[in-house]
């Protein structure tokens, strides 16, 4: 999940807290959103709330604490030591989630898809850690079922917005497939993230009990790098939603099938909120039904969903809110986490590179933590556990070099050229006064 302004690369007990139908303050991010306008899901906005509000279980990175989140999550547990907070200090990318779904009119930040929807959040990675674990998913769905069976929480939906692109076949992502089926024969739906490389459907969005989600752009078509295939079962806006900065509430956009994956998750709640008989099936055959696909991608249409539903009375008593002119938005520069898509986002930094012969010694910034460094040259990829990698080339035109995990995640990559080589090895003359 990035987030921009021009693109942004968890027992409880239910906090009755009443919505009200007015209007968002003018210093929230301008309403409607541009995802509330994509899903044609503006009225939520000024929906009543609903006599039990349905909760979101959120399984990712934690949750911090801001007016909007603290509106809105009505507990934060963890399956690794400490307390429920964000785990990640960079990207906060749990805590978009939260704040994306379930953010309140109050004056503060922005205004989330669904506000009535509260969340439960289940921090499912250590404290500064890059790496997501089936285990940890397991034991964080299984959290979510226990605070909906043991505790009676209202849970109605799961979200999983991490995933990888090969199946993880081993025992422990076998048991995340058994804990989706669980909360499943429970009334939850596990909706899930696609994925964010461009690629077929991640896992475990593509395991059939999930209800995998894609991102598309504004005009219905899929955004250029999300992970696309007959898995899928809606899209949601992914690239260009409205957001803000987790712990200043400036205006800012947001990226990435995470954003697309909670967004359904929100109003998929909610509709389940106003109509507590529907089963997990019946919900999400209601969004792909009436889903539009005047474009590439199959976008979900709330309205229509509602409507058909019984719901249109809700619809149309939406009021459009008096034009207030946007604020200067800020720009967020999140770091290496990219759990849309596996482990890494960022590409390597390059800092350093020296030649003696055909001897080249290339070193880049930082290695993240459970990552190591890749390099090809002549179709061949060399392996580093270090922030430097050595080869040994005679003929050559490029060096591609890339992060990679132990998990098969892979980050972008960086293309190094003779030029390139040539630039360091000045550079470093340079500064030596030679």
């Amino acid at each position: 999940m990035t987030t921009t302004r021009t693109m942004l690369c968890a027992a409880v007990a239910m906090a009755g807290l009443a919505l009200g139908a007015s209007p968002a303050a003018a210093d929230d991010v301008p309403l409607p959103t541009a995802q509330a306008v994509a899903m044609h899901a503006e009225f939520l906005t000024q929906a009543p709330t609903p006599d039990n509000p349905g909760v979101t279980c959120i399984v990712d990175t934690g949750v911090n604490s801001n007016a909007d989140t603290d509106a809105a999550v009505i507990g934060r547990q963890t399956i690794y030591p400490g307390d429920g907070t964000d785990g990640d200090p960079v990207a906060h990318h749990g805590t978009y989630l939260a704040m994306n779904i379930a953010a309140p009119a109050n004056g503060w930040g922005m205004v989330g898809i669904a506000p009535q929807t509260r969340i439960l959040s289940i921090r499912a990675i250590d404290k500064g850690a890059h790496t997501f674990q089936s285990v940890a998913y397991t034991k964080g769905l299984d959290a979510c079922l226990n605070a909906k069976v043991v505790s009676q929480v209202n849970i109605t939906t799961a979200l999983l917005a991490l995933g990888h692109s090969a199946t993880d076949t081993t025992p422990d992502g076998q048991a995340v497939q058994n804990k989706i089926d669980q909360l499943r024969s429970n009334g939850v739906s596990v909706v899930a993230a696609a994925g964010n490389d461009g690629g077929g459907v991640q896992w475990p969005a593509r395991y059939d009990s999930a209800f995998a989600v894609g991102g598309s752009d504004s005009n219905g078509n899929f955004c250029g790098s999300t992970s696309r295939g007959p898995e899928l079962e809606v899209s949601a806006l992914g690239c260009g939603a409205d957001s803000a900065v987790w712990d200043t509430g400036s205006p800012a956009t947001i990226d990435g099938t995470s954003t697309s994956a909670g967004l359904v998750a929100g109003v998929l709640t909610a509709l389940r909120s106003y109509q507590p008989d529907l089963t997990p099936d019946q919900a999400e055959r209601l969004f792909t039904s009436t889903a539009s696909g005047a474009g590439s991608a199959k976008v979900i249409d709330v309205a229509a969903a509602f409507r058909a539903t019984g719901l249109g009375g809700m619809v149309d008593a939406y009021q459009p809110p008096l034009h207030v002119p946007p604020p200067t938005p800020a720009i967020i520069n999140v770091g290496t986490v990219c759990p849309d898509g596996g482990m890494l986002c960022q590409k390597p930094q390059l800092v350093r590179a020296k030649r003696k012969q055909r001897k080249i010694t290339l070193t880049v910034a930082a290695l993240p933590p459970g990552a190591f460094l890749q390099a090809r040259v002549s179709r061949r990829w060399h392996n580093s556990t270090t922030a430097s990698v050595s080869l040994r080339v005679k003929h050559w035109r490029r060096i591609v070099l890339r992060f990679g995990g132990l998990d098969g995640g892979r980050s972008p990559t960086l293309t190094i050229t003779p030029r390139t080589v040539r630039r360091y090895t000045h550079r470093k003359r340079h500064n030596q006064g030679l």
